[in-house]
């Protein structure tokens, strides 16, 4: 009897309140977004270089690495592409592209998974700088294959051409590229940390004797 009146008096006394907060990390979207873009940018642009359809003009296809003429209907005889110094030029800056866009996904990639919110913004901003470089060196190549191989057909007197699917991909990539870098840009500053609040009741024999709640 005696012990269930102290249970009783026990469950009576008043219970203390006490707030803690608990720090919690927490992944934007858009930063996921971005760097799917990222990774569906590379994909395009590899295929777009390693493609041969870039430019087509009187039975005649070339990329960067190939030269193509269409012999007959159905018969394609292919050559490595005729050494020119815009070719060559446009070569190291699609490669160069490929490649520092893979290291703004890995960099990207690791700020989404590290858990020091001081290190996750300068990651995110080295992410987005490599993409935004990665577009320029993109676009360049892109407007200087076009314009010159124009110039060529037109000294050679051949007026009919046409872009490929292969070119057409890269303005793809570059595209996804550069969406990959805004999303970071217009993302980076925003916190990615929350307070969650926790309550915990101690009932006062258990604050005097250091407890944990219950």
């Amino acid at each position: 009897m005696s012990s269930r009146a102290s249970e009783i008096e026990d469950e009576s006394r008043p219970m203390a309140p006490i707030v803690t907060f608990e720090t919690v990390t927490v992944v934007r979207p858009l930063k996921v977004i971005a760097v799917m873009c990222g990774v569906l940018a590379f994909l395009l642009i590899g295929l777009s270089v390693a493609a041969t359809a870039w430019i087509e003009a009187n039975s005649i296809k070339e990329g960067l690495w190939e030269l193509c003429v269409y012999v007959e209907e159905d018969r394609v005889n292919c050559e490595i592409a005729i050494p020119r110094d815009w070719v060559y030029a446009c070569r190291v800056m699609c490669i160069m592209a490929l490649f520092v866009c893979l290291a703004a996904i890995i960099v990207s990639s690791i700020g989404l998974r590290s858990t020091d919110f001081r290190k996750k913004g300068k990651f995110y901003t080295t992410g987005m700088s490599l993409m935004f470089i990665a577009v320029l060196f993109e676009v360049v190549a892109l407007i200087i294959f076009p314009v010159k191989f124009i110039e060529e057909i037109k000294a050679r007197s051949a007026a009919s051409w046409e872009i490929g699917w292969a070119y057409a991909t890269g303005w793809a990539g570059t595209i996804f590229m550069l969406g990959s870098g805004i999303l970071l840009l217009i993302d980076r500053d925003n916190e990615e940390l929350t307070y969650a609040e926790k309550t915990s009741f101690y009932n006062n024999d258990q604050l005097d004797d250091g407890c944990t709640d219950v």
